[in-house]
């Protein structure tokens, strides 16, 4: 009995050290020149009446495709209709996939992260919704504790997978998904990395910029970056070209239509448009 008490308050105090840095970066911004975002909220997400938490989003044949979990139980993908945000089809994930935390669009395939399996699936997500049944083509181990987010980046002529951590590394890793899958995991196949602030949400690539959100206190952000830069020292403020606030606390994964981005707020169960000035 003596040996627990002693140990279990070294291991709280071990955490409490660890997380602490992570904690106050999530507290406090280094960006000086933010700027106001506008943002539009739109209808509730799906099953947000019964607190299906939303989660991964991306853009598609001007439509969304959008994921939620149901208390780390199950995921489901569903596709969208954009006017009314109605739904047209949806399939859930993988047993194993519970929390589908970020999705991406990449030739021709659906990839989603998932936050609890910590594995990234390949998809074939038009046979998926033909069938209202996931039509899995592979996955692989990301490497990661806390898999977050997705996006497909175009970068130096490879189409790379953009994947983030919460937390726990705090690494942003672009690998090739054809070879981690091969691989089965990310392993030796990780070609570039930055370190984020640690509470990454979503990714996005426009064509030029990344983009990341996150939920810093008293409001979310959105991180425009220049992948470059960010690539050449692993920093994200040294990449950092500006930082959005936005009138929300629960910002999610993002989507790019070519105009505006899409994404869905935790706490108010709801979608959102944002517009960058």
């Amino acid at each position: 009995m003596k040996t627990k008490t002693i140990f279990i308050p070294l291991i709280r105090l071990k955490l409490v050290q660890l997380m602490l840095p992570i904690l106050l970066l999530n507290l406090f911004s280094f960006a000086a020149n933010k700027k106001e975002a506008l943002c539009t909220i739109l209808s509730p997400t799906p099953l947000g009446e019964k607190k299906y938490t939303p989660q991964g989003m991306t853009w598609v044949d001007s439509t969304l495709l959008f994921a939620n979990t149901w208390k780390n139980k199950k995921s489901r993908v569903y596709h969208l209709e954009t006017d009314s945000l109605s739904i047209l089809s949806y399939f859930d994930m993988p047993k194993e996939a519970v929390h589908t935390s970020g999705l991406c669009i990449i030739d021709g395939f659906l990839w989603g992260v998932d936050y609890k399996s910590n594995r990234a699936y390949k998809i074939d997500y038009k046979q998926s919704f033909a069938d209202k049944k996931c039509a899995l083509v592979g996955s692989f181990d990301t490497g990661l504790k806390g898999t977050s987010a997705c996006c497909a980046v175009h970068y130096k002529g490879q189409s790379l997978l953009a994947i983030s951590d919460f937390m726990r590394t705090r690494k942003v890793i672009f690998v090739d998904p054809e070879k981690c899958l091969k691989a089965g995991s990310t392993g030796n196949n990780v070609l570039y990395f930055y370190k984020n602030q640690g509470f990454s949400q979503g990714l996005e690539w426009d064509g030029t910029y990344l983009y990341e959100s996150e939920n810093k206190l008293p409001r979310a952000i959105i991180n425009k970056i220049d992948l470059e830069k960010v690539c050449a020292t692993h920093k994200v403020k040294d990449g950092l070209i500006q930082q959005y606030t936005l009138p929300v606390k629960g910002i999610e994964d993002l989507a790019f239509d070519g105009e505006k981005f899409w994404s869905s707020d935790e706490i108010l169960f709801k979608f959102l448009t944002i517009t960058l000035p």
